[in-house]
């Protein structure tokens, strides 16, 4: 299901669209049976993405419903700031990641982010899990990472050309679980 919707790429576009252009979440057909038509749900509140000071500036995030009358399902869609598994923020795990592969420890990672060492190494363990289809995926689209073979040169390699939102936008489209 193409859960994230592109070019979305602050908390603060967030909320502009949600009180402006509240249409640029609909999506276009059904996830769950292809059909189009889909009506406005209400919505459900979301906590703030942790890490950057922003849990405590603003309010419970809204995140758009949609039904699908012929299949009576729901589903809804995320900016692309935001990860759909995780409490932080696509810029806090790409800041976090990048430096864990510039050689720094998870201890002094989490002296300087909001991650504890247990979520830093949760984090870890499912980039690696998750390398193989990523890889694929990404390399489909960009052939020039197909020089990178490990899971830490990849991502290197793929934080030169495109922020960790983007990559994960790509992913999704494609079907692809993300984190």
């Amino acid at each position: 299901m193409k859960r994230i919707v592109p070019g979305i790429d602050s908390l603060e576009q967030h909320l502009y669209h949600l009180e402006h252009d509240p249409q640029a979440y609909r999506p276009s057909c059904c996830p769950h049976c292809g059909k189009a038509g889909l009506h406005r749900h209400g919505s459900y509140a979301r906590n703030t993405p942790r890490g950057q000071g922003q849990a405590l500036s603003l309010a419970p995030l809204l995140i758009l419903r949609f039904y699908c009358p012929c299949c009576r399902s729901t589903c809804s869609r995320l900016p692309s700031c935001l990860s759909p598994r995780r409490h932080y923020d696509w810029a806090c795990q790409q800041a976090v990641l990048s430096l864990l592969l510039a050689g720094l420890s998870m201890r002094e990672v989490a002296r300087r982010w909001w991650p504890s060492r247990h979520t830093l190494s949760r984090w870890v363990c499912r980039w690696t899990d998750q390398f193989a289809e990523h890889a694929l995926h990404l390399r489909n689209r960009f052939p020039e990472l197909g020089r990178h073979d490990g899971w830490r040169s990849l991502w290197s390699a793929c934080f030169d050309q495109m922020p960790l939102s983007e990559a994960m936008t790509r992913l999704d489209r494609a079907g692809v679980i993300v984190p």
